[in-house]
């Protein structure tokens, strides 16, 4: 691993939780290799492109890492239920790429979710998105479903030897189609089932704020503690991925 170079930011107030400070160390990476990436997400890192970052805050460690061990998912009955309305749309699977149709949907998704959620305003272009999601020193893949030629959602993934990394997704929240979100979750998990990959990593779980409460509705997950180990288990089951989604290479 090179990194080139290694720095603090603070944020006042913290993005997910306003009545607290956050500070972020942020590493700028040259060189990573999957397998030192996915070291570095079980010691609580994550990465936009070839950015590296953990919260490294005051008296707070409510950003948790989570993820979903995949051979012991099993979808509760509304993410079947969001599986099952969806199953007219059909994926395609491919390296990540930005184009207009991409950029206009994050754009749009960001809008709706700072209406809906108070998210603040932010807007893309191709350079900053290539930054964050196409630039990528590893293994990357897109994961996009479609409604005939239209986009309505669109998951990005890292993958290293024994993980797939959700690193971002957004979606049509401008229709009535309800699931969309789940679903693209559910695919990622599907894509590392099929990929024999053990783990789905989903970032960080912050208990009392709002934008991650879905992270915990896929069950079983896992939390990364203080004391470096993953806790939580599961009775083993296969993972049964109901309302099948057409897939296009």
């Amino acid at each position: 691993m090179i990194v080139f170079d290694k720095f603090c930011q603070e944020s006042d107030p913290c993005s997910y939780l306003p009545d607290r400070k956050s500070i972020i160390e942020y590493e700028l990476a040259g060189k990573i290799s999957s397998r030192e990436y996915e070291s570095r997400m079980n010691r609580g890192w994550r990465k936009f492109g070839y950015t590296l970052f953990h919260p490294v805050c005051l008296n707070c460690l409510e950003c948790i890492p989570i993820r979903v061990p995949v051979g012991n998912f099993t979808p509760s009955r509304s993410q079947i239920r969001s599986a099952r309305k969806n199953n007219d749309l059909v994926m395609k699977i491919g390296r990540p790429i930005v184009d207009s149709e991409r950029l206009a949907l994050f754009d749009a998704y960001h809008v709706a979710q700072a209406k809906r959620k108070g998210w603040p305003e932010h807007y893309s272009d191709e350079k900053s998105y290539f930054c964050s999601f196409i630039g990528n020193p590893i293994q990357a893949a897109e994961l996009s479903i479609w409604e005939g030629e239209v986009l309505r959602g669109v998951i990005l993934l890292d993958v290293t030897p024994k993980t797939i990394s959700a690193v971002y997704h957004y979606y049509d929240l401008s229709i009535s189609r309800s699931g969309l979100g789940t679903l693209l979750i559910l695919l990622a998990i599907e894509y590392a089932r099929s990929r024999e990959k053990p783990w789905v990593y989903l970032g960080y779980f912050v208990n009392k704020c709002r934008s991650m409460e879905y992270k915990t509705r896929f069950r079983p997950f896992e939390l990364l503690g203080s004391d470096g180990l993953w806790g939580g288990s599961a009775e083993k089951s296969s993972l049964n991925f109901p309302g099948a989604i057409s897939e296009k290479d």
